[in-house]
This record gives C-alpha cells, sequence and structure tokens, in this order.
C-alpha cells in the first residue's frame, strides 16, 4: 500500500520543492503537491518571526488546507508552518522540514500524536562556519569599520580595540556548542594555531581531547577565552545562556561572536558590557529584534561589528538541504526507519 507525501509549496520556493516529484519512482511513494493556505496578514522575515515565537497555532488556516495535510502520511515543508490540526486524523506520520530549526511543527503535540518531526540537520554547516570565521577576522582586525569609514572619505586606522587586536595565532578560542557549525569552526580555529576551549556538555569529551582542543565548564570558558563563539541550540533551557555574569568573567579585551540564535545570549547584559567596555566588542549576526531597527542601540557602537543574518545564505543553499531531506525520506521507504527524528521537547 502506497503512502502519500504531501509537499508544501510557498511563492518563491514552488519550482524548488516540486523535485520531491522524484518520489513516485520511489516504490511506495504516492507524492502531492499543495499551495499553502495560510491566512494572514505578516509576511516574509515578520511572517518567519511570528512562527518562530509563537509557533504554528499562531495562524488561522483555511478548513481545505487542513483537510488536505490531515489526509497526508508524509508533510514535507520549508517555511510553511504546519497546523496541529492536520494530526487529529491520525494519519500523517512525520512531518519533514527543510530546515535545522523545526518551529514550522508544535513538537509537543506532535509527539503526543505519535507524529515524528524530522530536520536536515548539518545543512547549514558550511556556510554558517565559514562566516563565522569571517566575522571573527572582521571584528579583530577592523575590516568592516575600516570599510565603513573610508567609504566616507575618512582615512583612520587607529581604532579602540588597536591595544588588543591580536592574532588568531596564538589566542584563545572559545566554542560554546560543538556540533556541526562548531566543529567547524574549532578546526578552522586550530589549523590557524590559536589554542581551543569547548564548552558542550553533549559532545564526545574524549574525541575532542583527541583533536586537540580543551574541554572545559562554562564559566572557565569565559575567563579565559579571547573569542567566544556562540553555537548552541536554542531551547528553553538555554535561552541567556550567557547572562550578565559571565560577562562579568570575561576578560576586557574579549571578542563575543553570535551567528546562532539572538536569545542565546541576553541581550541587554551584552548592550551593557559593549558600552561600558566590559569586553573588547562583539560581532552579531542575529539580533532579538529583526530587522534591526535603525534605533538599535547596537547601530553606532565604535566595539562591534553587526550584519542582516547573513550566516545562513548562500546560493546552493537549498541543493544542500534538498539533498538531506530527500535522502532521508528515500531511505526510509526502503528501510522502513526514519534519521534525523528530532525529539519532542522535555517535559
Amino acid at each position: 500500500m502506497s503512502k502519500k507525501v504531501m509537499v508544501i509549496l510557498q511563492s518563491g520556493n514552488a519550482e524548488k520543492m516540486k523535485r520531491f516529484g522524484f518520489l513516485n519512482d520511489v516504490a511506495g511513494a504516492e507524492v502531492e503537491f499543495i499551495d499553502e493556505c495560510v491566512i494572514e496578514s505578516n509576511t516574509g522575515l515578520m511572517r518567519n518571526r511570528q512562527m518562530e515565537k509563537m509557533g504554528p497555532d499562531s495562524f488561522e488556516y483555511t478548513p481545505e488546507y487542513i483537510a488536505a495535510l490531515s489526509s497526508a502520511n508524509i508533510i514535507v515543508t520549508a517555511m510553511a508552518p504546519v497546523p496541529s490540526a492536520a494530526f487529529e486524523g491520525g494519519n500523517v506520520e512525520a512531518v519533514c522540514i527543510l530546515r535545522s530549526g523545526v518551529e514550522n511543527v508544535d513538537r509537543a503535540k506532535a509527539a503526543k500524536a505519535n507524529v515524528r518531526v524530522i530536520n536536515a540537520p548539518g545543512r547549514l554547516a558550511v556556510p554558517v562556519s565559514e562566516y563565522t570565521v569571517g566575522l571573527i577576522i572582521a571584528e579583530m582586525k577592523n575590516i568592516a569599520r575600516g570599510y565603513s569609514l573610508l567609504s566616507k572619505g575618512v582615512w583612520n586606522n587607529k581604532f579602540p580595540n588597536r591595544p588588543y587586536n591580536i592574532n588568531i595565532d596564538g589566542a584563545t578560542i572559545g566554542i560554546i556548542g560543538c556540533g556541526a557549525v562548531g566543529a567547524r569552526v574549532a578546526k578552522v580555529m586550530h589549523a590557524m594555531e590559536a589554542s581551543v576551549l569547548v564548552y558542550d556538555p553533549y559532545a564526545n569529551a574524549a574525541a575532542l581531547k583527541e583533536k586537540g582542543y580543551e574541554v572545559v565548564e562554562l564559566d572557565e570558558l569565559c575567563k579565559r577565552a579571547d573569542v567566544l563563539c556562540m553555537h548552541y541550540r536554542l531551547t528553553e533551557e538555554t535561552k541567556g545562556l550567557l547572562s550578565a555574569k559571565h560577562f562579568e568573567l570575561m576578560k576586557p579585551t574579549a571578542f563575543v561572536v553570535n551567528t546562532a540564535r539572538a536569545e542565546l545570549i541576553d541581550e541587554d547584559a551584552l548592550l551593557d558590557a559593549l558600552k561600558n567596555k566590559k569586553i573588547g566588542g562583539a560581532a552579531l549576526d542575529v539580533f532579538k529584534e529583526e530587522p534591526l531597527p535603525a534605533t538599535s542601540p547596537f547601530v553606532g557602537l565604535d566595539n562591534v561589528t553587526i550584519t542582516p543574518h547573513l550566516a545562513g545564505d548562500c546560493s546552493n543553499i537549498f541543493d544542500i538541504t534538498f539533498k538531506i531531506v530527500a535522502k532521508c525520506i528515500e531511505d526510509y521507504f526502503q528501510s522502513g526507519n526514519w534519521t534525523n527524528i528530532v525529539p519532542p521537547p522535555a517535559v
């Protein structure tokens, strides 16, 4: 008996998502496509922010859309939210999401309905790790500040961090979260002859030590690192992972880099540390409020490099993600087993 794979199409990615039609050639799969039908006023980035903060059930959906999703055994989506009402019929077995984050689905309700949530782990590992390395160098070496001033006709090579804009060679780099992204950043930093500290309670400490890294607790990392890179996954438990207490522990010359999620760092505490020169500087690609308002306190600070959430942006990101999710679904039809399952939230 075949299983129905329902692929949600959105404006901007419809033609790319239709590539999942190849599953019609896989034994046991029957693919259908449906246009997203969300009744709401927010679009684009604002709509995505609503989904991430309030969940998929904060939207209103057409009854026809919910009924169509309810008839599927497997739902495939990129950025479209999936209503929990679609699980009530008992047909849906899995929701496959072309992202690392899974805010498209209420995981607790999915688990209650015995629906597996599948994501695309590691899809952003290369672009985000490369971007992180770029931000580290840009902040330490004043690349963005130099360009900004020179493009306005101002020649200045004396910046506030001049007394401590050290090289990566010989520096101590702290990696907070050594998953797919953090591991690549650590590897590059180690190759550039930096000492690498790692805080990650879930990582294999022995394997990290074999690579030449030192595994430490978060407080010790904050005390010793010249550069602290945030690569942790955001959960209710990890919100504010870096707090005011940690900024007090840091060197006054330390740099903080965040290309993960803004909420992992207490933003008010970070601003206080930057304004009062408690740390040397920061390089940030993520913010609690996006787009970043022109009135944001971050704008105009002379010890921060800010960019508009660009770390995961690359021209072939859909191709990378498609391969991960397509293989996962294809493997399921061949073996009957799912991989890349995201566990339900802790109770």
